[in-house]
């Protein structure tokens, strides 16, 4: 298995023939599911209906030992599911993983050693903002201070709501005349960063599939490449490196051109309506006896549904959401191969 915090590569091979090789996305929105989830809780207890008392610290979850946030403890479970999936059709009798261990500090300075370590950008100062603020010598980025007597604000160049990190690059200073101008879209901030969030993700993936019970050989990415790249002569894909995994130095493997493509997605669809007001209706469940992401067959094409409507007429995609057509009538046109589940998965020959 190539482990991921977006994708995962998983192959299994006996005799030096690849038998099954799988790519799956799994999923990266738990944490902006949890800020909405939030965001109705809080709006529930303003609005004139039953009152929901506030909770604060009387959570267990969160006083937990060897808590892991939900966005990661999901691309956990994405690793055993997969692994559980495997065992359940094949006798496996051992496993190798891809663990990757990123230098945080190393790729943002690639010079740094022994000491430098302790000399981060951050050091001396409280908190983030802070060093914000003495970075751009406590200076609006915009007007470069031609505002006068303003409140300076610590801006992110990729909005949260985009999923932007709090990281000190993603932050400029702004006075408030210009951040209120910039949010009302009088002018925009467009900024190339580099951001780590992945590989600290993998770095924590992987520091809890070892303490699990998972029985696994470890190795590494330089020598999965050299696998790829010298004896297999294959592209760069993370079911290819499942398989460079496998590969013995001395007997390269006979490959597979089927492949099973994967996406985990949530159990449901929840959003009950949609609109400023919340005055359009969004059907949850079955129309028509179909739901989104059912697996349908059509003159038109086979795939996932995509988008319903009332009238019958829906909109159908692969397992990569590339459409199929926005327009079959399900109600004279289809077949339902297989009804929705929190793992789509797709055959198919390369």
């Amino acid at each position: 298995m190539d482990t991921g915090s977006k994708q995962i590569g998983c192959a299994a091979v006996a005799n030096d023939k690849v038998l099954y090789q799988a790519e799956i996305v799994i999923r990266d929105d738990i944490s902006a599911k949890m800020q909405q989830r939030a965001m109705y809780r809080r709006n529930r207890r303003s609005r004139k209906t039953r009152y929901r008392e506030a909770r604060f610290d009387n959570r267990g979850n969160s006083t937990k030992k060897n808590r892991v946030a939900p966005s990661i403890r999901s691309k956990i479970v994405s690793h055993i599911r997969e692994k559980r999936f495997v065992e359940s059709i094949l006798p496996v009798s051992k496993w190798i993983l891809e663990t990757a261990s990123f230098d945080i500090h190393k790729i943002k300075d690639p010079g740094v050693s022994g000491t430098g370590y302790q000399n981060g950008s951050l050091k001396d100062f409280y908190n983030i903002k802070a060093y914000v603020l003495f970075r751009d010598n406590y200076t609006c980025q915009h007007c470069k201070g031609k505002q006068k007597n303003t409140k300076l604000n610590c801006h992110h160049i990729i909005f949260r709501r985009n999923y932007g990190p709090n990281a000190h690059e993603n932050l400029i200073t702004l006075c408030k005349t210009c951040h209120d101008d910039l949010h009302a879209g009088k002018f925009s901030i467009s900024k190339q960063q580099t951001f780590t969030r992945h590989a600290t993700s993998i770095g924590i993936i992987k520091s809890q599939l070892i303490r699990s019970d998972w029985d696994f050989e470890e190795t590494f990415g330089y020598e999965t490449k050299f696998k790829r790249e010298q004896l297999l002569n294959l592209p760069k894909t993370h079911y290819n490196d499942a398989v460079a995994i496998c590969c013995n130095d001395m007997y390269p493997i006979q490959t597979s051109n089927v492949v099973y493509f994967k996406k985990h997605v949530c159990k449901g669809d929840y959003q009950q309506t949609k609109g400023k007001r919340s005055e359009k209706r969004i059907p949850t469940g079955k129309v028509h006896g179909i739901r989104k992401f059912d697996l349908i067959k059509t003159t038109r094409g086979t795939g996932f549904v995509k988008g319903k409507r009332s009238s019958g007429y829906f909109s159908i995609m692969d397992i990569f959401g590339r459409s199929i057509t926005n327009s079959v009538n399900v109600k004279k046109d289809c077949t339902k191969v297989l009804a929705r589940t929190t793992t789509l998965i797709q055959k198919i020959t390369i």
